[in-house]
């Protein structure tokens, strides 16, 4: 069995790594058309790859989400299959589909009044 600090350092290596893919696909996002399905895709990938929960029901260990999800679904080793990591995932993104939508709306209103403030101060 592995100690607590070495799953901590597993999943500090795990994040890391994350964090490295998710700058790679940053990089080469203006490969996809449409800058709105771009951001949504990178959403769904960070949250997919992000989001932890608890490795064992019983013990506070985490590991990533879809990783639980994909071990139980295949091995049948609870009720939920494959529902106990996917339904952590599916808030997280819902979540920030929410965040997000409500920043491009907060950000096309503030370009929209300096347009509009910008237009009336010329004579």
């Amino acid at each position: 069995m592995y100690s607590d600090e070495n799953y901590l350092w597993g999943l500090v290596a795990y994040y890391v790594g994350s964090a490295l893919v998710l700058l790679f696909l940053w990089r080469f996002r203006e490969l996809l058309p449409g800058r709105h399905f771009r951001n949504v895709l990178l959403l769904l990938i960070a949250a997919t790859l992000l989001v932890p929960i608890k490795a064992y029901s019983d013990l506070t260990y985490l590991a990533p989400a879809w990783f639980v999800s994909l071990y139980e679904g295949l091995t049948n080793a609870s009720e939920q299959g494959y529902l106990r990591g996917a339904l952590p995932i599916i808030v997280c993104f819902i979540a920030s589909l929410l965040i997000y939508t409500g920043g491009q709306l907060i950000a096309g209103q503030s370009a929209r009044s300096s347009r509009h403030a910008e237009q009336e101060s010329k004579p």
